[in-house]
């Protein structure tokens, strides 16, 4: 992760948020040589949700146990796919 100085940032704004949306990587945003905040691209950052949140849910799905340790089907791993996009959209109100 890139480590920014929060002035540098500052100063900066318009080159830093190309940098997010090229790379979708976050930066680190450091103040008085302490990091202070994270920053990233809203759609970078969605994505990295998206990911989270299927694989929190297929998660408590098998128990808890790590992914590779169970066996879900197709079927299963469709309907929580579905399950997730459908909470997405409801988010979009």
């Amino acid at each position: 992760m890139l480590s920014i100085k929060y002035e540098d940032f500052s100063n900066n704004y318009d080159l830093f948020v190309k940098l997010c949306e090229i790379t979708s990587e976050p930066v680190k945003l450091v103040k008085e040589g302490r990091p202070d905040l994270i920053v990233m691209n809203a759609e970078a950052f969605g994505r990295r949700k998206k990911a989270l949140d299927l694989r929190e849910k297929l998660l408590r799905q098998s128990g808890d146990e790590p992914i590779d340790s169970k066996v879900i089907s197709l079927e299963k791993l469709g309907k929580c796919i579905d399950d997730i996009e459908t909470c997405d959209g409801e988010d979009k109100k």
